[in-house]
């Protein structure tokens, strides 16, 4: 596979993985969004009743009853909306359940529960509001020291099991999840392409391959006719001076076998001895003779080398040698 089909490969996974990725977190935000909104609402919406008989629920989580007095109705609670009674193992403790101006509870709902608490033989007090308590009022429960205050966020872990959940068509217009913008999936895109690049040029340098442009304008160069009053030469003087540095000829051959390997019809090319050099063909029909030559014929070293054309996998033809120059 070329390096350009493998960058192509990664830009379409990452970006594909990428868009995956921001569907999924854009639904999961907008579901947590909706159920934590669902959920801070409820509290505010009961009616007192409503929200008395959660909390009430709750106490009997804790192992609270109420104490059933005296023309009050079977669950416990009064129907003029006072406090409420509760025994655990003998001891009994006084529930007051407020809603407060604002859902905010004010110190003069706190004031006198104590006495009140005394005078039904209470030594504690509860105080339950879906709403919030104002800072003098639990400052002078921390005063009494028998007054334990609760306000929505305390209460919800214990009310959460008895609320059930409303419908989801109830909320649906309220909560409707809001699109993501066009610019993220751009931006995904983009960091994908960017990574296709990446992986492209590290591909090029690993396999040390030119261009492909250059290598055509290399392999077509020494086969484009001069005209007759043009003083240049057709060969460059480094070309047809023989180095004499081992590196400098290993570095001309390798460079050879990777523009042949670049011409139409050829899959690879390596050298397999010194002097042979062995091309591998991606067709049967393909005859790539004309243009290899002018690519050995650069360098006078290579000119004269034997070429192995080797068929693809699988061909019924067999192998072919060639040589663009006698020695």
């Amino acid at each position: 596979m070329t390096p350009l089909l493998l960058a192509l490969l990664v830009f379409a996974i990452a970006g594909a993985a990428a868009t995956f990725w921001l569907r999924q977190h854009g639904s999961q935000a907008a579901a947590t969004a909706e159920a934590r909104e669902r959920d801070e609402s409820q509290l505010a919406d009961l009616r007192w009743r409503d929200f008395t008989r959660l909390v009430l629920q709750a106490m009997k989580g804790r192992g609270f009853d109420p104490v059933i007095e005296d023309g009050m109705a079977p669950d416990g609670i009064p129907s003029d909306g006072g406090d409420i009674l509760l025994e655990r193992d003998g001891e009994h403790v006084l529930l007051s359940c407020k809603y407060g101006s604002g859902s905010v509870v004010g110190v003069q709902a706190i004031l006198g529960l104590g006495k009140s608490a005394t005078l039904r033989g209470a030594g504690n007090v509860i105080v339950a509001t879906p709403g919030k308590f104002e800072t003098e009022a639990m400052r002078v429960a921390r005063q009494q020291g028998n007054i334990e205050l609760l306000d929505g966020k305390d209460l919800w872990p214990e009310l959460r099991p008895y609320i059930a959940r409303e419908p989801a068509t109830a909320v649906e217009p309220a909560t409707a999840p809001t699109p993501l913008p066009a610019s993220a999936f751009a931006i995904a895109w983009g960091g994908a392409a960017a990574l296709g690049l990446v992986a492209w040029l590290l591909l090029q340098a690993t396999q040390g391959e030119p261009p492909v442009s250059e290598a055509i304008a290399t392999a077509t160069a020494p086969a484009t006719s001069q005209p007759a009053a043009s003083p240049q030469p057709v060969a460059t003087p480094s070309a047809q001076a023989v180095p004499t540095d081992p590196v400098a000829l290993e570095r001309r051959r390798k460079e050879t076998a990777n523009a042949i390997s670049t011409l139409f019809g050829v899959d690879r090319a390596l050298w397999s001895t010194q002097s042979t050099l062995l091309v591998y063909l991606s067709a049967e029909e393909a005859d790539p003779s004309s243009e290899l030559c002018p690519l050995l014929e650069r360098y006078p070293e290579l000119a004269a080398s034997r070429v192995q054309l080797q068929p693809p996998p699988g061909s019924q033809k067999s192998v072919r040698f060639k040589q663009c120059r006698s020695y």
